[in-house]
């Protein structure tokens, strides 16, 4: 292997993966908000009733 493949190589591979990764994430990103749009997917409430008061904390 000469040394123009080997740099090509070494530039090229994290390349596509990085290429990859951001492609899988956009069109996931993208199903994501078009399930939530539509109401098909929800976040899970985190918090029990009464925890968002904070009046008694006052200072």
């Amino acid at each position: 292997m000469s040394a123009h493949a080997g740099l090509l190589l070494a530039v090229a591979i994290p390349a596509g993966g990085l290429t990859v990764f951001t492609l899988v994430f956009y069109l996931l990103g993208r199903r994501i908000r078009r399930l939530r749009r539509v109401g098909r997917l929800t976040y899970p409430a985190k918090t029990t009733p009464g925890s968002n008061d904070f009046s008694s904390n006052a200072v």
